[in-house]
């Protein structure tokens, strides 16, 4: 028994109802490690590794624990996102132009924010189709390639910090 890929009309739009169980799945793995990472001992244990290792240490933090959660976790996202990308599209050497995406993506939402890699990936999405749609026939071919990097450039000149990345303080 799979998710068959017939469109369901959901307010006069037509999307796929692989499309709603991945957008499901994302939404609940993305709400299960925010409170994982906001709420639990674990998860403000990860939190104060990530923003002083030596302070972590000191209060009694083991830093080997720490990693292997960290990449217990990211190897499971990892996963998910796999199949979830693999059933979608089919595997092929070609993802890793999707896979380059992430960059962008978390240079306009900032480096430090979960929300900001959300509306990050939707802002680059939507510029991305946008800026095909619009600059495309302008430079007579497809510009979705790499409009994203030209975006995350453009950020990183405005805002460095991205949309809702911390901003660094310096001191002189």
């Amino acid at each position: 028994m799979g998710i068959d890929d017939t469109p369901l009309d959901l307010f006069g739009l037509q999307i796929s109802a692989f499309d709603i169980f991945a957008s499901t799945v994302s939404i609940v793995m993305v709400a299960v490690l925010a409170t994982l990472f906001s709420k639990t001992r674990m998860g403000i244990s990860l939190r104060a590794v990530a923003d002083d290792t030596l302070a972590a240490q000191s209060v009694g933090i083991r830093l080997p624990h720490i990693w292997r959660i960290v990449w217990s976790v990211s190897g499971f996202v990892a996963l998910v996102a796999g199949l979830l990308w693999g059933a979608r599209q089919g595997v092929q050497f070609s993802l890793s132009l999707v896979v380059l995406k992430a960059m962008p993506v978390l240079i306009i939402g900032g480096f430090s924010s979960i929300p900001g890699a959300i509306v990050g990936g939707l802002l680059v999405g939507a510029t991305e189709n946008l800026a095909d749609i619009y600059i495309g026939p302008l430079v007579h071919g497809s510009v979705s390639n790499w409009f994203a990097y030209i975006l995350a450039v453009t950020f990183l000149l405005i805002r460095p910090s991205g949309l809702f990345g911390e901003e660094q303080i310096t001191r002189v």
